[in-house]
């Protein structure tokens, strides 16, 4: 498989097509030209909570990945986020080293053919990051990949990227609400509560508290508390 030549493509063909719907239709004829089945451009947006995904994937994985907040978990982000390269991934690999959550992770999408791939991540506005994956239910050979091609997919993703940050019309996107009590134990958090006083003043476990807490970030996408509130307090959650 020449990776170079499907990035020209898709750099081709973004620049080329004239409306969105023609861009996806092209983009998913490469994909399939190319030997995979399924694409993904995946906008991870933590400043507004407007995380969203273009793609072809089965709608009811894309609505469990966005509902249960499979992007603090999926391991190919985190990969992503980490590499910020080009890169090669297989569910029977990735399964190896994972933790109890991972592999629960790997199995549900395993059961919708997503099982090898190609992932490009790239760094777009205020340090955020989108990435855009070519998925298949066959195993891959292992690969890495070379400078050039890294620097011909990451072009492909910017130019994307540039096509579709601003869709009208995501095949998915993720709802940050929180639930009754993530809200109350952030407006403690807000009022200089740790999380021994609010496990006290709520008569709750501590550990209960903490799992509320990381949930927090893992729905609004953020790294620390301070994140989490600042970002909840600009979209009204609490």
């Amino acid at each position: 498989m020449n990776m170079r030549t499907l990035f020209h493509d898709m750099i081709d063909s973004t620049a080329t097509t004239s409306t969105e719907d023609s861009l996806r239709a092209a983009v998913a004829r490469i994909t399939t030209k190319y030997g995979f089945e399924r694409f993904a451009y995946l906008n991870l947006d933590a400043v507004s909570a407007r995380s969203f995904a273009v793609s072809n994937y089965p709608q009811d994985w894309q609505a469990m990945y966005f509902g249960r907040s499979y992007m603090a978990l999926d391991p190919v982000v985190t990969m992503g986020k980490r590499m910020m390269r080009a890169f090669q991934w297989c569910v029977d690999e990735q399964r190896r080293r994972a933790t109890k959550d991972e592999r629960g992770f790997w199995d549900a999408a395993s059961q919708f053919g997503i099982r090898a791939g190609v992932t490009v991540p790239i760094r777009v506005c205020f340090g955020q990051v989108a990435m855009l994956t070519l998925a298949t239910s066959q195993n891959l050979r292992p690969r890495e990949f070379c400078e050039t091609e890294c620097a011909v997919a990451a072009t492909s993703a910017t130019f994307l990227h540039s096509r579709l940050v601003s869709t009208n019309c995501p095949t998915t996107q993720r709802q940050p609400g929180l639930s009754d009590r993530e809200a109350l134990c952030l407006g403690w958090i807000a009022a200089g509560k740790s999380m021994q006083d609010i496990a006290e003043i709520l008569g709750l476990n501590y550990h209960t508290v903490r799992w509320d807490l990381d949930n927090i970030r893992a729905k609004l996408n953020v790294k620390n508390l301070k994140q989490a509130l600042s970002l909840a307090l600009q979209l009204g959650l609490i």
